[in-house]
């Protein structure tokens, strides 16, 4: 079986309108440990100051001259760990943080016993060599710390990202009622839905049409449910 970043594919299906060439880097850095393993920490290196600047821009870090370990520092840094409303929430935070941290500082340091002969490259022809387990090495901890921190920065609402414009279902409940007693039910596989249920949730634009022209209709209807 071809080996798979599982971590890091799995976030990618689940955030496809913000993985961009993700997925890219992920397919070469999978290449590079089944094909070619002493190439895998530049794929690594890749995907990390990919994932460092996507984090940064939206967490608005600032980076200066410093290196990638103390790129990936400031990130870390950066984040939010406490769950929200849990009695333990800085705790939390402090645990994960250290957690996190630790997984980064043991990859900085797997990636410096690359250059030592017989780890990685660079030893005489009949020594052996620790390519592949070092590739594998580095790519699950590549897999598991940049897949961590993207999830975190993906799931959580970005202050750039807008609201939702157009009606609440909830606020128009007197033409939710007008369409439901002009249209049956639909029941499907032994289910029953709402006509104005659907059609809101199916075609929001002929929602809002159909609801602009009720308005005009009953214009006292209209005042009435928007002043509740």
């Amino acid at each position: 079986m071809a080996y798979q970043l599982q971590l890091l594919r799995n976030l990618i299906e689940r955030h496809p309108e913000r993985a961009g060439n993700l997925e890219l880097h992920v397919a070469a850095l999978e290449q590079s440990i089944e094909q070619l393993p002493n190439t895998c920490l530049a794929s690594v290196r890749t995907i990390f100051e990919a994932a460092q600047a996507s984090i940064g821009l939206q967490l608005n870090i600032e980076f200066g001259r410093e290196g990638l370990p103390g790129r990936m520092t400031k990130v870390i840094e950066a984040f939010d760990f406490s769950m929200t409303d849990h009695p333990d929430g800085k705790k939390i935070h402090e645990k994960l943080s250290a957690l996190i941290k630790g997984i980064e500082e043991t990859t900085t340091a797997l990636a410096r016993l690359s250059n030592i002969p017989n780890m990685r490259h660079g030893g005489a022809l009949d020594w052996a060599v620790l390519q592949r387990q070092h590739a594998y090495m580095l790519g699950g901890l590549c897999d598991a710390l940049v897949s961590f921190l993207l999830d975190v920065a993906w799931s959580r609402p970005s202050d750039d990202v807008e609201e939702p414009s157009g009606p609440s279902y909830e606020l128009e409940g007197d033409f939710n009622d007008s369409n439901d007693s002009e249209y049956e039910l639909v029941e499907i596989a032994g289910s029953s839905f709402e006509p104005s249920r659907i059609l809101f949730n199916l075609d929001r634009t002929q929602y809002e049409a159909a609801l602009t022209d009720w308005r005009l209709a009953n214009p006292a209807d209209a005042e009435e449910e928007a002043a509740a």
